[in-house]
């Protein structure tokens, strides 16, 4: 009888922690510990019907389906200069759901608009940090506003071999290889003829590191690359590419500021290295390409850096 209750108890505390363990890889219904992200594909849309979709993704499947609510404001309004859903269903054990803003056309000279994508409240997981996002409809019956964006810069090229060879020329150079990657966010082709590119100490001296020629057309969405110099080959996934009028990019390793200058001399963008200074030996990218943050190009990504296209290596 002893051996019985012996063999009858050790198969209950087997079952028991098989099924304890089968159990703890299982999501918790109702726990919230799924976090949402919001993204956009794009951050400029023509008032042309363009679209954008909305991403809520999450960093772990949630048991729950997910509500996410947004609220949205800016300039633009919604049913009048666009429509957009106000909620994003993520079902149980999926990590995305999508909503889509799409313009409407109209004959009026508003200019740009905004609307501005805030995450309102989520049921069924927690917002991870402020989720905010801005999407531009850009009104194509007003001249064209410039809209562009630092996407990637290289200050400190690989001095390992031709890791560092980032404009492709069978070379490494330090003040050649080093480059700066600008998108054009407008949905229409625009014009750099006469802008000019500065570090800091080239702007407080007067004198641009760069001069834009006359003829310099971005496509809308494409890119433009600036090297410090060299003979750039390659495709660079239909870039355009230019080499620095000054004859070196002039970044400094220990912090530095980028600024972008248009043809009249106004100051177009900025961009502070000073937080990415840390000799990584290697360019620091958006992260997802345009609507992302700055991080080191190999967090993600084998390459070292990618002039011209996205990480992953395709054309913009």
């Amino acid at each position: 009888m002893k051996i019985k209750l012996y063999i009858y108890g050790l198969t209950c505390l087997l079952f028991a922690f098989f099924s304890c363990k089968t159990e703890d890889v299982q999501p918790v219904p109702g726990s919230n510990t799924s976090k949402v992200n919001l993204n956009a594909d794009k951050l400029i849309i023509s008032e042309n019907e363009g679209v954008a979709i909305i991403t809520a993704s999450l960093n772990t499947p949630s048991a729950d389906e997910v509500t996410v609510t947004l609220t949205l404001l800016g300039s633009a309004t919604n049913t009048s200069d666009y429509t957009a859903g106000i909620s994003i269903t993520i079902p149980a054990g999926s990590t995305s759901g999508t909503s889509i803003i799409t313009a409407i056309q109209d004959t009026e000279e508003e200019g740009n608009e905004t609307v501005l994508i805030d995450l309102a409240s989520v049921t069924g997981a927690t917002e991870d940090g402020i989720q905010t996002i801005t999407v531009t409809i850009e009104d194509d019956d007003v001249p064209l506003q410039a809209s562009l964006i630092f996407n990637e810069v290289l200050y400190d090229p690989s001095n390992s071999a031709l890791d560092g060879d980032a404009n492709g020329d069978g070379s490494y150079v330090q003040s050649e290889d080093e480059f700066v990657e600008i998108i054009n966010l407008s949905t229409q082709a625009t014009d750099l003829s006469g802008y000019k590119l500065y570090d800091a100490q080239n702007l407080a001296a007067g004198t641009p590191n760069h001069i834009f020629p006359n003829g310099t057309i971005v496509g809308a969405g494409k890119a433009i690359i600036v090297f410090g110099g060299g003979t750039p080959t390659g495709n660079f996934g239909g870039a355009v590419v230019q080499t620095s009028t000054f004859g070196d990019l002039n970044l400094n390793n220990a912090g530095d500021v980028l600024y972008l200058y248009d043809a009249a001399n106004g100051q177009v963008l900025s961009f502070d290295l000073e937080p990415l200074s840390n000799n990584p030996n290697e360019s620091y990218t958006r992260n997802p390409d345009i609507t992302g943050d700055f991080e080191q190009h190999s967090a993600n990504n084998t390459a070292l850096f990618s002039p011209g296209t996205k990480i992953g290596g395709s054309s913009f």
